[in-house]
C-alpha cells in the first residue's frame, strides 16, 4: 500500500509539473550587444548596431518567437574596457547570450570571461587566428570571417592578376598580423617588404616614400576605420600609381563617401557584397536602403546574419520558461538560416566556411562610387587553423 501511495504521489507531481511546463510562457531572451560605439573604431560599431537593430525589426522584436530584452555595451575597441563591459552584461544584466565584437584584440580579451560564465559570443566582426586554432573555444562563434580568409583570397587574386612583387603593410595588432600574413601566405610572388605601423599613427608619408623606393608592382594594405581613410588619401596624394589591394577592412561601402575619388580603382576582397544575387540579401539591402538611404556594409551584413542565426537557434529551444544557455550553444553550431552572403556553415572551430568575393571601387553611370562585384576569389573557404583546434566542451 505504501508503495502504491508513493507511486501515485510521484505521478501526481509529474503530471502537475508537466502541466505547469506546458502552459508556461517563455521568458524573454536577455540579449547582450557589445561593439565599439566610441573611440577609433566607433564608426564600425555604429554600423554593426544598424545591422543588429534592422534584423530585430524584421523579426518583430522577437528571437525564436520570444520577446527580446537588449542590453548594450560600448567596448571602445579597447580590450580592458571590453572586459569591464562584458562583466556588466554577465553579472548585472544576466544576459543569456552575447553578440557583436568589433576589434580582434577585444574579442581575444572577452572570450575567457564569457566562457567561464557559461555563455556564448556570436561574433559579428573578425575571427582572430588564435581563436581559430589552439585557443578555440566552444563559447565563440564567428559569423563574420576568420581574419586570414579575406586576405588569403586577395593573395590568390594578386598572384593570378599579374602582381609579381608586392609590398605588404598594416596595423601592428592581431588583425593586422592576420590579414598581412594571409595575403603573404597565398601570394606566390616576391615580397618587397612587410611593414607594421602603430595603431595611433595616421601620417604615412615615411612609409609611402619607402614604398616608392621599393618599387613593387602591387601594394597590399590593411587599415580599418579612420586610418584607412588617411592611408588611401595620402596614397592618392603621393602620386603613386602602383595598384592598391586590400580587403573590406580598408574600404567598405560604409566609408566610400569619405574617400572621394581617391579610392577609385582599389581592389578589395570580402565575404559580402551588396550586389550578391540571393533572396535574403535582396530583402536585406532593400530594407537597409529604406532606413538609411544607402546600401549596407559588410559590418551591418554580418551583424544582421548573427541575429538571424540566433533567431533560428532559439526557435529550436524547448518552449520552457527560461533560455537553456547550454542547449542554445549546441543549437547555434547547427542552426540553419539564409545568409545574405550566400553559402554559409560553421567549421569545426566555429569559424565560417564561405565564399570570398572580389570587388573594386568604380564609378556608376551617375558618377557615384560603388563597390562593384567583379568575381569570386575562392569558394567554400576554410581557414588554415582548424586542425589545431581541440574543441573542449564547457
Amino acid at each position: 500500500m505504501k508503495k502504491f501511495l508513493k507511486l501515485a504521489m510521484a505521478l501526481s507531481i509529474t503530471a502537475t509539473g508537466f502541466s505547469t511546463y506546458a502552459g508556461a510562457t517563455p521568458q524573454p531572451v536577455r540579449l547582450g550587444f557589445i561593439a565599439a560605439q566610441s573611440g577609433s573604431l566607433g564608426v564600425l560599431g555604429a554600423e554593426q548596431q544598424r545591422g543588429f537593430e534592422l534584423a530585430l525589426e524584421q523579426l518583430g522584436g522577437k528571437l525564436g518567437g520570444r520577446d527580446v530584452e537588449v542590453f548594450y555595451a560600448d567596448s571602445r575597441a579597447t580590450p580592458g574596457v571590453a572586459v569591464q563591459e562584458v562583466a556588466k552584461l554577465i553579472d548585472k544584466d544576466d544576459v543569456d547570450v552575447i553578440t557583436g565584437g568589433t576589434a580582434s584584440n577585444e574579442i581575444m580579451a572577452i572570450i575567457k570571461p564569457i566562457e567561464r560564465a557559461g555563455l556564448t559570443l556570436v561574433g559579428s566582426n573578425g575571427g582572430p587566428s588564435p581563436l581559430a586554432g589552439k585557443d578555440c573555444s566552444p563559447a565563440y562563434f564567428s559569423v563574420a570571417f576568420q581574419n586570414d580568409q579575406w586576405s588569403e583570397g586577395m593573395g590568390i587574386y594578386m598572384t593570378e592578376n599579374g602582381v609579381d612583387r608586392a609590398y605588404l603593410i598594416g596595423w601592428d595588432y592581431q588583425a593586422g598580423w592576420d590579414h598581412v600574413g594571409g595575403a603573404e601566405r597565398t601570394f606566390s610572388g616576391e615580397i618587397a617588404d612587410k611593414v607594421f605601423t602603430p595603431q595611433s599613427q595616421l601620417d604615412f608619408s615615411a612609409e609611402l616614400a619607402q614604398i616608392r623606393a621599393a618599387d613593387p608592382d602591387g601594394i597590399f594594405a590593411f587599415y580599418p576605420g579612420g586610418a584607412a581613410i588617411a592611408f588611401v588619401k595620402q596614397y592618392a596624394q603621393s602620386g603613386l600609381t602602383i595598384p592598391l589591394y586590400s580587403n573590406a577592412g580598408l574600404i567598405d561601402t560604409l566609408f566610400l563617401s569619405s574617400f572621394g575619388d581617391d579610392a577609385e580603382g582599389v581592389v578589395v576582397s570580402t565575404h559580402y557584397n551588396a550586389h550578391l544575387d540571393n533572396e535574403a540579401n535582396k530583402k536585406f539591402v532593400e530594407k537597409f536602403k529604406e532606413k538609411y538611404d544607402r546600401v549596407p556594409s559588410s559590418y551591418a551584413a554580418s551583424q544582421y546574419d548573427a541575429v538571424m542565426l540566433l533567431d533560428s537557434a532559439i526557435a529550436a529551444l524547448p518552449s520552457n520558461e527560461k533560455v537553456d544557455r547550454e542547449a542554445l550553444r549546441k543549437l547555434i553550431a547547427d542552426a540553419e538560416f539564409d545568409s545574405v552572403r550566400g553559402p554559409f556553415e560553421f567549421n569545426t572551430n566555429h569559424m565560417p566556411i564561405q565564399n570570398i568575393y572580389i570587388q573594386q571601387v568604380q564609378k556608376t553611370e551617375d558618377g557615384e562610387l560603388d563597390l562593384a562585384l567583379i568575381g569570386v576569389a575562392a569558394e567554400a573557404v576554410r581557414d588554415r587553423y582548424s586542425h589545431e583546434c581541440q574543441m573542449k566542451p564547457l
